[in-house]
């Protein structure tokens, strides 16, 4: 009697699954410059085809969202990308009242978006600033509708909705331990070997090098904005790219504010939000929304407001 073909497929599926059970987990890694920034990923797995479908995967998805633009958006048609980036933005600009404003575009390419030193007159700002206003952006569909002159810069969020997408793939690949950064935002993917936490470093806001402290981690999104991200000096003063809205120029009450939480998009414009409002605000803002959060004030000062964070090194 002849075995059925189903049977040895069968057999051969369980066999192959069995040898994948008892190898042990490998790490792969892959990094690369995109959205103006150093990508750095890494992950465990033990089957080398997934990891090598897993890195080619993500690779096609940064140079996707890399292709986005983040900047001097105008109204019109947009693709699916920016329709889900955008919604996001509006939805963090609601919830901290504009204190997240991603119609602020036109004041910072006064500033040349900070990667010059360039300091606009008080009359540029003023006259631009007519032009921020959240509430008058509209979002049909893949249409957006917003009066002549204004345009939005989606900078405080796109590498939120990045690491969202990293994410996805990493469930799809039923990839179980992974990390990923991008210019200090990181997504983390259930535990790392050993099914311990990631040990996660605040970045010091006057010490590159240094951290302020360690978050113990599992399967969250952690965001760190930061005056020193894009920055000059004038005169001893720094000028930085978080501006408030109201005002058209930086906030000076932070160095750095590091949200946690369950969106990548979300936490990655929430920290952006938090560092404009101000010291005051800000604190208000996270105990009504009970949100888990590392601020440095502009005294060097660490307030946390999360079990998480430890201060201090390794």
């Amino acid at each position: 009697m002849k075995t059925p073909k189903c049977l040895i497929i069968g057999l051969l599926i369980v066999i192959v699954s069995l040898f994948f059970i008892f190898v042990p987990l490998k790490k792969y890694t892959y990094q690369g410059f995109y959205f103006d920034t150093y990508i750095k990923v890494k992950f465990f797995a033990r089957n080398p085809l997934k990891a090598k479908k897993t890195i080619k995967l993500l690779k096609g998805e940064f140079e996707r969202i890399d292709r986005i633009p983040v900047k001097g958006i105008k109204a019109g048609k947009i693709d699916s990308a920016l329709v889900h980036i955008i919604k996001g933005s509006l939805k963090i600009s609601k919830m901290s009242e504009g204190a997240f404003d991603p119609t602020v575009d036109p004041v910072l390419n006064a500033w040349h978006y900070f990667k010059e030193p360039v300091i606009p007159s008080k009359e540029t700002i003023d006259s631009l600033l007519t032009f921020v206003n959240y509430r008058k952006v509209v979002l049909i569909g893949d249409s957006l509708f917003f009066p002549r002159g204004m345009s939005l810069n989606i900078g405080g969020s796109a590498k939120g909705y990045a690491l969202n997408s990293i994410r996805n793939i990493f469930k799809e690949m039923e990839i179980h331990s992974a990390l990923a950064e991008s210019g200090g935002d990181i997504v983390l993917v259930g535990r790392k070997k050993g099914n311990n936490d990631w040990l996660i470093g605040v970045r010091h806001p006057r010490d590159r090098n240094g951290v302020i402290g360690i978050c113990n981690l599992s399967d969250c999104f952690i965001a760190t904005s930061g005056d020193y991200e894009r920055c000059f000096f004038i005169d001893s003063i720094r000028y930085h790219h978080i501006i408030n809205p109201e005002t058209g120029y930086p906030v000076r009450e932070m160095q750095s504010v590091t949200v946690i939480g369950e969106d990548g998009l979300i936490v990655d414009g929430l920290s952006t939000a938090l560092f404009a409002m101000g010291m005051n605000r800000a604190l208000e803002f996270v105990e009504e929304n009970q949100l888990e959060v590392i601020i440095v004030d502009s005294s060097g000062k660490i307030h946390s407001f999360t079990e998480r964070f430890k201060m201090g090194n390794l």
